[in-house]
């Protein structure tokens, strides 16, 4: 069973913070070691999307967001919930080594049969 914690960000709250903190806790990483979340999303355009407008504090959009970050995935929805789950070992190993079946190899080579384009 995989472990799972989820936080709730105030509409003046930081998404980002609110993601990189709570995954801290779960890996039991200090967030200074975890790689910055600016190279998994674009954290301006995920403060952006969840951003609340005014004084009724409304989402402006009706989305949620889902990615992995260090090993774990990570959903936001558009009422400020974050919720982190640690991925399974075999999830995370394969979207670090995807696999290429020889006929990704063929069509990266120009359209021929074998990985050296002949």
């Amino acid at each position: 069973m995989s472990e799972c914690q989820t936080v709730c960000v105030s509409s003046e709250g930081d998404i980002c913070f609110a993601v990189v903190d709570t995954v801290s806790k779960l890996t039991a990483t200090d967030p200074l070691e975890l790689e910055p979340l600016g190279t998994v999303v674009d954290t301006d355009a995920v403060e952006a999307l969840f951003a609340t407008t005014g004084l009724t504090g409304t989402v402006r959009h009706d989305a949620d967001l889902s990615f992995r970050y260090e090993g774990c995935d990570v959903t936001v929805e558009n009422d400020g919930t974050v919720s982190v789950t640690r991925a399974p070992p075999t999830a995370e190993f394969e979207s670090e080594h995807p696999t290429v079946s020889v006929a990704d190899v063929g069509s990266a080579a120009g359209g021929r049969g074998d990985a050296d384009g002949r």
